[in-house]
């Protein structure tokens, strides 16, 4: 169970069940406790069916001067469209910077009104838009009324350092302050202009007949914001499907989000071109310089706007594919580093056999028998497993439906069998190994709300038996150990791709040769005398 619960446990009485609480609002709200607090999936349920009432309770009671949050969001999403299509780079990056801060208080229990500072309407404004201006306005005609009605009207002219000082005030702001103590001329303060023509009011004329154009030219449902929620609507279909995972569909919702924050949630899809990809493709540069992301980062982001323009032509909703998505063209590409690969050394291998608990020893021993990840342990079936031979046979769960990976056959060690068979659960036909209240090991999900949620029992036990030896490597490090000893034995070199279910690299693996099952054997029975496991 979790260390934090978010829902509250009422027990029971008068020979009624315990049951999950939760007060919001004012209100409370009561859910089944099942077998009682120990209930694991009980909890589970709880929980889930309480984020799908929340969410249903916040959108028909929306929050504190939400209206005024989504009317402001909305001008600004026009304004940074308008300026992605027309390369006004400046006020663009101001619009990024104010929809960041109005998403972030939009997203708070109870928003405080919003700022006029935030608003578009606030751009137009002299004392926002420039802090101070009337007070040197109105210092520059306190200087020339005082020299008009000096005995000598010289002495408060250029020239005097009291004029000179007001005047370089003034001008400072744009960067063109005088150096010099005596300028050349002198100018009549009776044809200074003090009350020069107000540039906002025009800026703020032509902008509003900007965004008039673009809200009548553009449908909400050809806007990209409207298309991602599409796209990502059959990605969620598809991981219920089993097609994708959860985690997979987050980490597309992600990448979209934060393209659309760059480009314009308002865009209309079509004006997605060559440029614009190319545009944000050097934005991403640009974080990756700043050490905000690493050039891997960057190019999942980017690998997911290019899947999805792909998408947006595929069903017709833009004419033509930008050609610089053209297979052969590399203007898209991002370059990136291979990582350093980790492994374990033997000695810390049997440290943490040695000192893991039953459960977690078999943990190890999949992935290191197996070239297993989390995923796989979690989904391996009793079907999958021959436990009178001592095999699994399996592909990988992440590839399991493409149709080139191999349906490895797999060897396993004495310990390994011995160990699978004592935590093995007893239906005999779903997922071998459950978690105490019968639930899967492993599971993951992207609520109504879109949070990503996740429970990973595998590395929770691994992360206990970190903390205990003081050994820092990661979990995926296990297969990876196993994977490199193979390839650096010149015997079973070839055999680390079949070791990791991966699919062939030649047609001929692919299509035409048989894995080499007994060399496959070998390799397996040889990491056990490297592990001094026999």
């Amino acid at each position: 169970m979790p260390r934090n619960y978010k829902l509250t446990w009422q027990a029971g009485v008068n020979r009624r069940a315990g049951r999950w609480r939760k007060k919001y609002k004012g209100r409370v709200y009561h859910f089944p406790g099942g077998r009682g607090k120990t209930d694991r999936d009980a909890y589970e349920a709880a929980l889930a069916a309480w984020e799908q009432l929340k969410s249903r309770i916040d959108a028909d009671a929306p929050k504190p001067n939400e209206a005024d949050y989504r009317r402001t969001i909305d001008e600004w999403e026009s304004v940074l469209s308008w300026c992605r299509k027309h390369d006004e780079e400046q006020v663009a990056d101001v619009a990024v910077e104010k929809l960041g801060r109005l998403r972030k208080n939009l997203a708070a229990r109870k928003p405080t009104p919003v700022r006029k500072e935030d608003t578009f309407e606030g751009r137009f404004d002299e004392d926002i838009r420039h802090p101070g201006r009337k007070v040197m306005y109105r210092e520059i005609a306190d200087v020339v009324l005082a020299a008009a009605e000096s005995h000598n009207p010289f002495e408060h002219l250029p020239g005097s350092e009291e004029y000179l000082a007001a005047s370089n005030k003034f001008l400072g702001q744009f960067g063109e302050a005088s150096d010099s103590a005596s300028p050349k001329t002198l100018v009549d303060p009776s044809k200074l202009d003090i009350a020069p023509s107000d540039p906002l009011a025009i800026e703020r004329a032509v902008w509003s007949d900007r965004l008039d154009v673009m809200q009548r030219n553009v449908p909400q449902d050809m806007t990209l914001k409207s298309y991602i929620d599409r796209f990502i609507n059959d990605k969620t279909a598809s991981a219920s499907a089993r097609e994708l995972s959860a985690a997979r569909v987050y980490a597309l919702q992600l990448h979209l989000g934060q393209f659309a924050d760059w480009l314009g949630h308002n865009t209309p899809v079509v004006e997605i071109n060559g440029q614009a990809l190319s545009d944000f493709r050097l934005e991403l540069l640009k974080q990756v310089k700043a050490n905000k992301w690493s050039p891997t980062t960057a190019t999942d982001r980017l690998t997911t706007v290019k899947s999805f323009v792909r998408w947006l032509w595929q069903i017709e909703a833009i004419p033509t594919l930008p050609r610089i998505m053209d297979g052969k063209s590399a203007a898209l590409n991002i370059g990136t580093s291979h990582a350093e690969i980790v492994v374990f050394t033997k000695d810390e291998i049997s440290t943490l056999l040695n000192q893991a608990s039953d459960r977690t020893r078999l943990y190890i021993l999949l992935m290191l028998n197996c070239g297993m990840t989390q995923k796989d342990v979690s989904d391996l079936r009793h079907p999958e497993v021959d436990w009178a031979a001592g095999r699994i046979t399996r592909k990988r769960s992440k590839t399991r439906r493409h149709v080139n990976v191999p349906e490895v056959c797999y060897a396993l060690w004495p310990e390994t069998l011995r160990l699978l068979k004592q935590e093995r659960s007893q239906d005999g036909a779903g997922n071998v190994l459950l978690n105490e209240n019968g639930g899967t090991i492993l599971w993951d999900e992207v609520t109504e709300s879109g949070k990503y949620r996740k429970n990973d029992n595998v590395k929770s036990a691994f992360d206990r038996l970190r903390r205990k030896t003081d050994i820092k490597k990661p979990l995926k490090s296990l297969k990876k150990t196993s994977a490199t000893l193979i390839r650096g034995n010149p015997k079973y070199t070839s055999l680390e791709s079949l070791f990791l279910g991966h699919s062939g690299k030649t047609i001929a693996h692919r299509h035409y040769a048989q894995p080499p099952q007994d060399l496959l054997d070998q390799a397996i029975g040889w990491l056990a005398t490297e592990y001094e496991l026999e």
